[in-house]
C-alpha cells in the first residue's frame, strides 16, 4: 500500500504548491465511524475456568436505526468545529454493516496505511490531509461496580451487553440483591491519520462497561431482562456519545 500513500502525498504537495494547503495543519479531515446499529451480547459461562479460557457464548443484534455513527460523527465534528474552525469536515459511514473482526481489520490496515478502495477514493476526492477512523474494537471484559471493582471474564466485542449468573449485585438504586448481571459496555478505537505520510499520529481506546442488577430482588432471574429494552439503547447511545467526547481533546491534543 506504499504505492497509494506515495501518490497521495505527491497530490497533496500538488495542492499545497497552489494553495490548497499553506500550512502542514488539518485542512480537510475526513471523520469515518465503522460502528453501525448490531449491539453484541456476551454471556459467561456459569462454570469458572482456567482464566486463560475465554468462557463465552457471543450473539449479535441488529436495532435499526440505533444511531451510533450519526452520534459518533456528530460529537467528533463538534470537537473538530471547536479546535480547528478553519478546517473543512467531511463525514462518512461504510457502504455496508461490518462485523467488529471486520472493523478491527480497518484499524489494523489504517496503523500500516492500508485503507479499502473507497476511503482511498474519499481521500482523493476531498483531498483530505487527515482521517479521523471510529471502529469497534475488542478487549477483556472489566465491569465496574458500585465498589470500585471490576468483574466479569473473558474478552467482549465491539458495542452490547455482557450477561453473567456467577456474580451477585447490589443495585446501587434500590438496594434488591440479585444473583447475575447485566453489563453495557463499549470498545472502541478511535485513530488520526495524517494522509499525507499514512502514519498514524494518535490513538484512543475507549473501553468502558459497568456492572448492573436487577432493580428487585429476584432468584433465578436472567440478566437480560435487569433493564428495558429502552434503557438498554439509551445507556449504550449515552455510553458511545461519552467516550467520544472523552477520546477527541486526547486525539486532537496529540496532533
Amino acid at each position: 500500500m506504499k504505492t497509494w500513500v506515495q501518490c497521495l502525498a505527491a497530490l497533496l504537495m500538488a495542492w499545497a504548491s497552489v494553495g490548497v494547503l499553506a500550512q502542514p495543519k488539518i485542512g480537510a479531515i475526513g471523520v469515518y465511524s465503522f460502528l453501525g446499529d448490531g449491539v453484541d451480547i456476551t454471556s459467561a459461562d456459569d462454570k469458572p475456568r482456567d482464566t486463560r479460557i475465554e468462557a463465552t457464548s457471543r450473539e449479535t443484534l441488529d436495532f435499526k436505526n440505533i444511531g451510533f455513527d450519526l452520534i459518533a460523527l456528530r460529537v467528533a465534528r463538534a470537537a473538530l468545529q471547536r479546535q480547528h474552525p478553519e478546517a473543512r469536515i467531511l463525514l462518512y459511514r461504510a457502504p455496508t454493516s461490518m462485523s467488529t473482526d471486520e472493523q478491527r481489520k480497518i484499524a489494523a490496515g489504517a496503523a500500516k496505511a492500508e485503507l479499502p478502495g473507497w476511503m482511498v477514493k474519499t481521500i482523493e476526492e476531498g483531498r483530505l490531509t487527515h482521517l479521523l477512523i471510529i471502529t469497534r474494537n475488542r478487549g477483556a471484559m472489566g465491569a465496574r461496580t458500585g465498589d470500585g471493582d471490576t468483574i466479569g471474564r473473558g474478552q467482549v466485542d465491539g458495542i452490547g451487553f455482557y450477561l453473567d449468573t456467577l456474580y451477585t449485585i447490589r443495585n446501587s438504586s434500590t438496594g434488591a440483591l440479585s444473583t447475575g448481571l447485566l453489563a453495557p459496555y463499549t470498545q472502541i478505537k478511535v485513530q488520526l491519520m495524517d494522509a499525507m505520510s499514512g502514519d498514524i499520529v494518535a490513538a484512543y481506546d475507549i473501553r468502558d462497561s459497568f456492572a448492573y442488577g436487577s432493580p428487585d430482588t429476584q432468584a433465578k432471574a436472567d440478566p437480560w431482562n435487569f433493564m428495558p429494552i429502552e434503557q438498554k439503547i439509551k445507556v449504550l447511545r449515552d455510553m458511545v456519545e461519552q467516550g467520544v467526547q472523552r477520546a477527541m481533546p486526547d486525539i486532537l491534543g496529540k496532533r
